[in-house]
């Protein structure tokens, strides 16, 4: 009995032990700077995308279908006889939507007939994205032979606030990596720019890192809305071909004394 009772007192005086080493962890933290900056890179783009729809309308959902899955065909018989590889067409599948009275609501007008449609893109790469007129050509003859299957320019816009409107062409690069890489190191330059700035000010020395946090900011950072591109697997898209930006976003926070 009397040992027992010994370690039951050795057992409440390590947890209190513990219990006031955390309060005092939590009372006295380290003193942290904490500071956010932004990085960016400009490569030149190395791949381009066209993103297009093909639409058809019904009043009977199945006939719709019908009707687009005979332009879908159409539309990759035309790519394939331009040359174009399995690997850069790329088809959203068939969805659906009503069509001719909005969409339906209790107490509201019902739609007449329905739509079905497929996003899809083509991606298009190599020695032309180095020249804009021929870039250009091959893109108008791409346009007009596939609007004569059915297929239209995609009305969902690569950027509404960023970009100043719609484009059927986006611009973007194969592998961001090294060009996150980049942007990233000039985030945390400028981070521990502001750091020392306010160091300076508060008149302490920055001893180090306590934490650090960056991630790409992506096709967010461009007010990209949910659209065709959902299906396209690149993170940034630029309106030109000069320029893709890719951004990165760091919080820091430094120690000081």
């Amino acid at each position: 009995m009397k040992r027992t009772c010994v370690l039951l007192l050795l057992v409440i005086t390590c947890i209190g032990t513990l219990s006031l080493s955390a309060q005092q962890s939590q009372v006295n933290p380290k003193p942290t700077i904490s500071v956010s900056a932004n990085g960016k890179a400009s490569p030149k783009a190395d791949i381009a995308i066209v993103l297009m729809t093909v639409r058809s309308t019904s009043p009977l959902a199945a006939d719709a279908l019908d009707q687009n899955n005979r332009k879908v065909e159409d539309i990759k018989a035309r790519l394939t006889a331009l040359g174009y590889k399995d690997e850069q067409m790329k088809f959203s599948g068939n969805r659906f939507a009503p069509s001719g009275g909005g969409v339906y609501y209790p107490g509201g007008q019902r739609p007449t007939g329905f739509d079905v449609y497929n996003n899809f893109y083509i991606s298009i790469e190599g020695p032309e994205l180095n020249d804009v007129t021929q870039f250009n050509k091959r893109v108008s003859s791409l346009l007009d032979e596939l609007s004569k299957g059915g297929a239209s320019p995609s009305n969902m816009p690569i950027s509404n606030t960023s970009m100043g409107g719609s484009s059927a062409v986006a611009f973007s690069v194969k592998d961001p990596a090294p060009y996150e890489k980049q942007a990233t190191l000039e985030a945390l330059d400028k981070a521990r720019f502001l750091a020392d700035e306010i160091a300076r000010r508060m008149k302490v020395q920055i001893t180090g890192i306590e934490g650090t946090s960056v991630y790409p900011s992506g096709r967010s950072a461009m007010g990209m809305p949910a659209s065709a591109l959902d299906e396209v697997p690149y993170e940034y898209f630029s309106s030109t071909m000069d320029a893709v930006p890719v951004r990165v976003n760091g919080n820091v926070r430094y120690t000081y004394k």
